[in-house]
């Protein structure tokens, strides 16, 4: 068995560059170049990558326990230290089942008329011909379905008391401050780290009363975040304000911009391609009243079409772990602190799997089941987004919704390509739709009782 690691590139400060500038492209080029795995050295240390649907079942398929996060320099600041996202071993087993219900079953589902309102919404007075971007409209809509099915805010002042806080702590959190500690730092009060910082104790504050009324409340409520106040783990013990805190955050992060840029996509990859908008548009119109959630996110081809969009462009472009002991991967023997990552752009774009892998082709979806080894949107293996089933939910309703009642067209028909944003896959610009209007001149565009 061999002890060395994998080959990859030379020159790392390049990769760092490369890896910062373009991942995807970059990915691509190691694999063809060095096979698949392949290892990078980055400043947060040496990295093995694979996109093969045989590694990444070794690496989801592994004891849980040989591995830690890797997001812990780059995301504490903006998720805390008790974010699920950055915990492991048996305090991730017991965050994870406290959370899990909030995500799931019919707790879940009575967030779907929540999310219609929510998509409906935005549409409200608007002419045919005004032209809004792809991203103005998934962003509103997906802010507002936070605001009030994680928060549980109601009343349009407060959500948008809400809404300001919340869009403020998340702008100021730039990228290089996730990904170069040592700007971490006040500067006399006047850099970003000050400015951040600022906008955490505005946050902490409003999260701070938000949970102090609700516990003197006593009230049951169906939001995320009374039921993080109400969960209790096997010996009674509820979460600590500080950790539901953390939790909230985290949700803001991994459920705002990562849902909201999963439904820019599918906008973009629909209004490009006719044939499978006319098809959405087809199913959709067998309904002569609004469709409620639950009816949405059941119908075929809006499925197809959503997990599609998840495998050209999946939001996060990379699942990582980091080994705590000696691992073998591969037929290489790996060294405790070696990083692991599963490129999901390269799994999403193997010819075996996807044949014409760069096509957007909805119809890949109806015929076929692929193992959770080849289509890795939400990652998988024991730390798999427990917001995947929510975030997909979200996307069904919202962009049936939106495309049940209403029409667009791209203003530009030019490609737009994803580009890194923190831990996201964002498009490099905007992307501006005109609104022509109702998709049918007398519907009523809100959703049946």
């Amino acid at each position: 068995m061999s002890s060395r690691l994998p080959p990859g590139p030379r020159f790392p400060p390049l990769q760092m560059v490369r890896f910062t500038k373009d991942a995807t492209r970059f990915f691509e080029d190691c694999a063809k170049r060095c096979g698949d795995p392949f290892t990078m050295t980055l400043p947060l240390g040496t990295v093995v990558v694979t996109g093969s649907p045989q590694v990444t079942q070794q690496i989801f398929a592994a004891d849980p326990n040989i591995f830690e996060p890797m997001a812990k320099v780059p995301m504490e600041p903006l998720i805390g230290e008790n974010s699920l996202l950055l915990i492991g071993g048996d305090r991730h087993k017991r965050e994870r089942r406290l959370i899990m219900p909030a995500f799931h079953g019919e707790r879940m589902r009575t967030y779907g008329a929540l999310m219609q309102e929510a998509a409906l919404r935005q549409l409200e007075g608007k002419k045919p011909g005004a032209t809004l971007t792809a991203q103005q409209i998934t962003q509103a809509i997906s802010m507002e379905v936070i605001i009030r099915a994680v928060f549980g805010v109601e009343g349009a002042a407060r959500v948008e008391r809400f809404r300001h806080v919340l869009e403020a702590y998340l702008e100021n959190y730039t990228p290089s401050l996730a990904m170069m500690p040592v700007l971490r730092r006040q500067f006399g009060g006047m850099g970003p780290w000050a400015r951040f910082q600022r906008h955490a104790v505005e946050l902490d504050v409003m999260l701070t009363e938000e949970i102090a009324a609700r516990r003197a409340s006593g009230e049951k409520r169906e939001d995320v975040l009374s039921m993080l106040l109400a969960a209790k783990d096997e010996n009674g013990e509820p979460m600590t304000d500080v950790e539901v805190k953390d939790e909230l955050r985290t949700m803001l992060v991994a459920g705002h911009e990562t849902t909201a840029v999963s439904m820019t996509w599918g906008m973009y990859f629909l209004h490009r391609a006719p044939e499978a908008l006319a098809k959405l548009r087809q199913e959709l119109a067998a309904f002569p009243t609004a469709p409620d959630a639950e009816t949405l996110s059941k119908l075929p081809y809006l499925s197809a079409v959503c997990d599609e969009s998840l495998r050209l462009n999946p939001v996060f472009y990379l699942v990582s772990r980091k080994l705590r002991e000696p691992f073998t991967l591969a037929g290489y023997e790996l060294p405790a602190g070696t990083g692991l990552m599963v490129a999901i752009t390269l799994t999403h774009s193997r010819p075996e799997t996807f044949p014409e892998p760069e096509r957007f082709q909805p119809e890949r979806f109806l015929g076929r089941r692929y193992s959770p080894f080849e289509y890795v949107p939400f990652g998988g293996g024991a730390r798999r987004c427990i917001g995947a089933a929510f975030a997909l939910y979200e996307m069904k309703v919202t962009l049936g919704t939106l495309l049940w009642a209403h029409r667009f067209e791209l203003v530009n028909d030019t490609e737009v390509r994803p580009i890194r944003r923190n831990v996201t896959a964002v498009p490099h610009e905007d992307i501006p739709l005109r609104y022509t209007g109702l998709a049918v001149p007398a519907r009523v565009a809100a959703p049946a009782a």
